[in-house]
């Protein structure tokens, strides 16, 4: 099941509100200009990792306090990919913060090879990152999302469990909304969703399939979970990401990954509504 039932109507109307978030993301003549982005640091609730986790962070022009969001990326790190979705996010008005999860536990990559950090472990620099954000004044502690591509889909997907939360955050809470683009599907948080949450993949993905989820997230819909499922046809995985097409070979697998023009500029589409609809 990619989309419950009456998805259409409701598409349609949160479309509506996603082109008024799209135009108004533009810079007008004569307004200020956001501050550049700066170097932050922060401390994860990962126990096991000593001293900060580096991030990027990305505000929007004026005194706040604005919605928020974390980025966290794919097992290979941060590309620029990710910092232009950080840019775009500042501009609709959102504080972005990339996390680095890589950089202080002196990992290049832990594609298909594993290590840390795991999808807990970044799932717990999120968390982190949360804290963070919550402490800064011009920062709406309320209106906090997350949104992860590859592995740090799967990390939002940790970040978005019920069981997870109340283990981690059982007094405050966690994040308000969950985004994932191509996450390893293994990871679903089929025991309950402690946010409404958006997956984005695609049909012909070979590194993260969605056929797990289009098993696993049917059950949960059927609970009135918040939760919204697309898969684009003949899309594969990082299908966002502008770039050459291209064939990955790591540890013995191949992975195709085909930038998709089309779904790239639907899930910036369905991401602004779906934004608009929970941090608004």
């Amino acid at each position: 099941m990619r989309d419950p039932d009456g998805a259409a109507s409701r598409w349609a109307a949160m479309l509506v509100i996603a082109a008024c978030v799209l135009v108004a993301a533009g810079p007008l003549a004569g307004s200020p200009s956001p501050p550049p982005p700066g170097l932050d640091a922060f401390r994860s609730l990962d126990p096991l990792l000593d001293g900060l986790v580096p991030s990027t962070l990305y505000r929007p022009a004026g005194a706040g306090p604005f919605p928020a969001v974390v980025l966290l990326h794919g097992c290979s790190g941060i590309g620029a990919s990710i910092y232009a979705w950080a840019r775009w996010l500042r501009d609709a008005g959102y504080v972005a913060l990339v996390v680095n999860s890589l950089g202080p536990r002196y990992t290049r990559s832990v594609c298909v090879v594993g290590g840390h950090p795991t999808d807990r472990d970044q799932a717990l620099d999120a968390f982190g990152a949360l804290l963070h954000l919550r402490s800064l004044p011009w920062v709406n502690p309320k209106r906090i999302a997350v949104i992860g591509w590859s592995h740090g889909g799967g990390a939002v997907f940790v970040a978005a469990s019920a069981p997870f939360v109340n283990e981690v955050l059982p007094l405050i809470g966690g994040f308000q909304a969950a985004v994932a683009l191509y996450p390893p599907c293994g990871m679903f948080p089929s025991r309950g969703i402690a946010a409404p949450m958006l997956i984005l993949m695609g049909s012909v993905d070979d590194w993260t399939p969605p056929a797990v989820c289009e098993t696993r997230v049917p059950p949960l819909l059927a609970t009135g979970a918040p939760l919204l499922f697309h898969v684009y046809p003949d899309a594969t995985h990082a299908f966002d990401t502008p770039a050459p097409n291209r064939v990955l070979h790591i540890a013995g697998h191949s992975f195709t990954l085909r930038y998709d023009a089309d779904a790239a500029a639907d899930a910036h589409v369905r991401i602004a509504a779906f934004l608009a609809s929970h941090l608004r």
